[in-house]
């Protein structure tokens, strides 16, 4: 299973974020404001990247409702 997260284009760390992206081969898609990814769960990818980004790089939980930001019961 992939765990999507993305930076915003405007973050201090985004050129960080990107070096660690293409270094790691990453499934990226790219929008004006924000650049989202994708990474596979239950790997050193993850773990390192959680410990590095985690501040800069919310997750995106795909069951949420973006208007309301509610998870459905």
């Amino acid at each position: 299973m992939m765990r999507q997260y993305y930076i915003l284009t405007l973050d201090p760390r985004a050129g960080e974020v990107f070096n660690f992206i293409r270094d790691h081969k990453l499934t990226v898609d790219v929008h004006l404001n924000r650049t989202r990814f994708w990474i596979a769960e239950d790997t050193s990818v993850l773990t390192e990247f959680l410990l590095r980004f985690s501040d800069c790089c919310p997750y995106v939980d795909t069951c949420a409702d973006l208007a309301t930001g509610l998870r459905p019961l």
